[in-house]
């Protein structure tokens, strides 16, 4: 009985050990001052295959005329243009600008973002994204480039793109969210995260059909989690890592 009660002490201060270290890891990446995203940052991209369009080139090949037909009605301030085996295409970034605050920051309201078909110089939208804030707590939205990727991440010939986009909140990205969206071979999976200052609020939503993707994809896609966790830009719950091992579709901290 005395060995007994023994080991279950001996279990409780283990437990109790794990939570303390658990909690002080939350607490060391809430208190991370994250920089701003920059807006104007080039996606990581493979150079052999992709190209980023310089303004020049964008105002030449995107006329006015060929932006309403595809569209587009924010500032196209973005834009790369890849080869593949299975055709020629353009990636598009465009925002909407909402004010200038007291601090001289820019804040947008919107996004829109095109994947076009360039086919015998005939432009046709293969997909699109868009997203906006929610007037009500979120202050601004953009593309986080910096966690965003163009290139043949599984080395099958087509190119992979992750497209990750982020909002901010009153108290910047503690209370903001991200989407980061993952295409491969025609078929595009989203993860979204909603960074809160109250633990519960937490939460990160997998579509399941991201474990079906190529390893190399999944692989690509964590670090980038990761990066974002370093950076200050999302807060994960604890042990989400080991659970998106286990194909969780949801990660959550009661």
């Amino acid at each position: 009985m005395t060995r007994f009660l023994f080991l279950l002490l001996l279990l409780a201060i283990c437990a109790c050990k794990q939570q303390v270290q658990e909690s002080k890891q939350v607490t060391k990446q809430e208190a991370i001052i994250a920089t701003p995203i920059k807006k104007y940052d080039p996606i990581p991209m493979d150079s052999k295959i992709v190209s980023k369009l310089s303004k020049k080139e964008i105002a030449s090949i995107f006329t006015r005329r060929k932006q309403n037909l595809l569209g587009i009605s924010n500032d196209l301030y973005q834009a790369y243009s890849y080869k593949d085996e299975s055709g020629d295409y353009y990636i598009l970034l465009t925002d909407h600008r909402k004010a200038i605050n007291e601090e001289k920051d820019t804040l947008y309201d919107n996004i829109y973002a095109l994947n076009v078909t360039n086919k015998n110089n005939q432009l046709k939208k293969r997909s699109t994204v868009t997203g906006e804030i929610d007037n009500e707590w979120e202050t601004s939205i953009g593309f986080w480039n910096q966690y965003s990727e163009i290139s043949d991440i599984d080395n099958d010939g087509l190119v992979d793109l992750i497209l990750v986009y982020g909002t901010t909140g009153q108290n910047m990205y503690k209370d903001g969210r991200v989407k980061i969206l993952v295409y491969y071979n025609k078929k595009r999976v989203s993860i979204k995260h909603q960074n809160s200052d109250i633990t519960g609020g937490r939460h990160t939503k997998i579509n399941k059909k991201f474990y079906t993707f190529p390893l190399k994809i999944q692989d690509a896609v964590k670090e980038k989690m990761k990066l974002m966790a370093k950076n200050g830009h999302a807060i994960f719950s604890k042990g989400w890592e080991k659970e998106m091992e286990n194909k969780a579709t949801r990660l959550e901290e009661m």
